[in-house]
Formats: C-alpha cells, sequence, structure tokens
C-alpha cells in the first residue's frame, strides 16, 4: 500500500518529482567525484592529500546539508500538497503510517534514480575538472554503498515531516476550504 501511495503521489507532481531527482543527482555527482578525488590523492605528498582531504570533507558535508535540506522541506510540501488526498485514503482505511511510508517512498523513488545518474554524473565531473591525469575510480564497494546510503538517508530525513503531516485529523482536513 504504501509503495503504490507513493507512486501516486509522485506520478500527481511530475516536476516536483524532477526537481527531487535532480537535486539528488547533483549531490551523488559531487559525493562521487568527492570519492573520486580522494581515491587520486592517496598516493600524493601526505602533507598535501591531508589538507585536501579537508577540504574535501568541507565540500563533501555541505553537499550533503543542502541536499538534507531539501529533502525535508520538498517532503513537506509535497505533503501539504497532498494533504486532502492522504486524508481521503485514511478515510477509506488507510493507516496513518502507511500513508507516511507513501509519502516517504515518493521521496525515495526519485533519490535513487538521481542516486543512479550522480554516480556517472559524478566520474564525468572529476574527468571534465582535470581532462589532463588520468581519472581514479573510487574503489566499487563505496560506489555500490551510495544507492543503499542515499535511499537510506531519504527515507530517515522524510519519516519525520510525513509522520507529522499524516497524524493531523482526517475530518479537519476534509471539511476544511480546498486551496
Amino acid at each position: 500500500v504504501p509503495l503504490l501511495l507513493g507512486l501516486r503521489i509522485a506520478g500527481r507532481r511530475p516536476r516536483r518529482t524532477v526537481l527531487a531527482m535532480v537535486s539528488i543527482a547533483i549531490t551523488v555527482s559531487g559525493i562521487v567525484a568527492a570519492l573520486a578525488a580522494h581515491a587520486d590523492l592517496d598516493g600524493s605528498d601526505p602533507a598535501r592529500a591531508d589538507r585536501l582531504n579537508q577540504v574535501l570533507l568541507v565540500i563533501t558535508t555541505t553537499l550533503v546539508a543542502l541536499a538534507a535540506v531539501n529533502a525535508i522541506f520538498v517532503t513537506f510540501a509535497t505533503a501539504l500538497d497532498a494533504r486532502r488526498s492522504s486524508a481521503l485514503t485514511r478515510a477509506l482505511g488507510a493507516t496513518p503510517q502507511q500513508v507516511s511510508a507513501g509519502l516517504s517512498a515518493a521521496q525515495i523513488l526519485p533519490a535513487l534514480a538521481g542516486a543512479a545518474l550522480g554516480i556517472p554524473g559524478g566520474l564525468a565531473l572529476i574527468a571534465a575538472v582535470d581532462p589532463d591525469a588520468t581519472t581514479t575510480i573510487p574503489p566499487l564497494w563505496q560506489l555500490l554503498a551510495v544507492m543503499p546510503g542515499t535511499a537510506l538517508l531519504i527515507a530517515a530525513l522524510t519519516a519525520i515531516p510525513a509522520r507529522i503531516v499524516a497524524r493531523r485529523p482526517v475530518a479537519e482536513i476534509l471539511q476544511s476550504e480546498r486551496a
């Protein structure tokens, strides 16, 4: 039920879904590029590598923080847009947990697509920035960890806003004026 609700919510707002996917793709591209740059630094001067690793950590942390804030706000906006249809779904028998899981699924699906696009995007980004050198590809386990890591992070970030909106009383939502 939550997956079907998530698909319905994502399908009703395709531009917002594409925006979420592009946002995650840009973030994942930056993270993959940072992983590739970090892998390239392993054989260089240790003092220089430590300083560049600190810079990469700051940039990566900033990207993740921006993506987290974006995911939370997109979830709130999606939940507010879908509150009437979610209330109808709850009136027809869905539980608040199913509705909140559906709202989270509506964010996880574009996040997975964005992560899939972000991996080659990050490798292309690092190759474009440093065209003279050979591109060092991060270890395979790091690239494979990006997809489930992105999905878990988005699920955790969207669970709380989705739960807050799904807990509102059905009668109050259905009796209110349609905005």
